[in-house]
């Protein structure tokens, strides 16, 4: 095992990439099909404190290569049909799936720390969620126990970005105290101002969290600035989302990989 210069630690039968983002945590996950290990870190962290980090969990990643690859031998199918070794994306983020009978208990992954509903275990460190139904591999009772857990996590990271951008964009007002999902049709957003409450899709759930701020502040601008000129319309949206125009494009995008 080493780690270079370039930023990739090795290991005898792994080849495991950095790469650096803006984060404050760091962690691990499979790119399908093919089920490539990559491991993201802040941009300040040491490199030999990424190594420690993945020394601690190759074996669990191993056996989750394992149940990628194998997943991938009887399909060429990236649609996620919410079975062991499909890929969900949750606020842009890839997490393999274990799908679990509730009948058994599956095994917690070795060097992870768990967060857990009724329904769904999530290992952020390895960027897994088990899901726990009835009948593993049943897409209906897959895809409900996935999203139980995934409108939580939405809920959770967007209701303090709504805030962010809302103090950029249109500091005298108040964004919705309360965010939640469900399916919208023909809609990304909507604004219940009886309820206090800004709706999201639940096809939104996947997309990267630059794509989310930008769809709730196109409704936004519409609410609070509904008498704004294009151009205007445009200067607000730069000040809210500084990559609006490619957020847009992956909105558009019926193949994109984020798409339900």
């Amino acid at each position: 095992m080493s780690s270079e210069q370039l930023e990739v630690i090795r290991f005898a039968d792994l080849e495991i990439p950095i790469r650096r983002q803006p984060i404050q945590e760091t962690y691990l996950a499979l790119e399908p099909p093919e089920a490539q290990p990559y491991v993201v870190a802040p941009l300040d962290a040491a490199p030999a404190d990424v190594v420690v980090f993945v020394e601690q969990r190759v074996e669990s990643l191993r056996e989750l290569r394992d149940d990628m690859l194998k997943h991938f031998s009887k399909t060429k199918s990236l649609k996620c049909r919410f079975r062991t070794g499909d890929v969900a994306y949750l606020l842009g983020r890839p997490f393999m799936l274990r799908s679990n009978p509730l009948s058994t208990v599956r095994k917690n992954v070795k060097g992870a720390r768990g967060r857990a509903n009724v329904q769904a275990v999530m290992y952020p460190d390895l960027s897994v969620i088990d899901l726990h139904v009835m009948q593993a591999g049943n897409y209906d009772q897959g895809r409900a126990a996935f999203f139980s857990y995934a409108k939580v996590v939405f809920a959770q990271n967007v209701t303090s970005l709504l805030q962010q951008c809302m103090q950029r964009v249109f500091p005298e007002a108040t964004a919705p105290a309360k965010v939640n999902c469900r399916p919208l049709r023909d809609a990304w957003v909507r604004f219940d101002p009886e309820h206090d409450t800004v709706w999201f899709s639940e096809s939104l759930i996947p997309y990267p969290v630059h794509a989310v701020v930008y769809a709730y502040l196109v409704e936004a601008i519409k609410r609070f600035a509904p008498q704004a000129t294009e151009t205007e319309r445009l200067e607000l949206l730069d000040k809210g989302v500084f990559n609006w125009q490619q957020m847009k494009e992956i909105l558009a995008d019926s193949q994109s990989r984020y798409a339900l």
